[in-house]
């Protein structure tokens, strides 16, 4: 495949060929990668997505800070029982 190819893709709502919205460069490392930002040429469709993304992302935040409490909240547990002496 060769590089710089644009790919079609279609709204995952409503099936329209998306439109490009944003194209930027980033460098990473030796590398630098384009990115490209697609969206619905439908703007109620694209709303709709919008919003379902926002809601995903706060779901994934969640779930995250959830599982880092719980491993933060594992490791007091531990090192409290650690200085607890079982033979008394």
């Amino acid at each position: 495949m060769p590089i710089n190819t644009i790919f079609k893709t279609y709204c995952s709502r409503c099936g329209k060929e998306t439109i490009i919205s944003k194209t930027w460069e980033e460098k990473m490392g030796n590398s630098v990668v384009t990115t490209t930002k697609k969206v619905c040429p439908d703007k109620k469709c694209q709303k709709i997505n919008d919003g379902e993304i926002k809601k995903m992302i706060e779901r994934r935040l969640k779930m995250d800070n959830k599982r880092k409490n719980m491993i933060r909240n594992k490791k007091q547990v531990n090192k409290k029982s650690k200085g607890v002496s079982k033979h008394g």
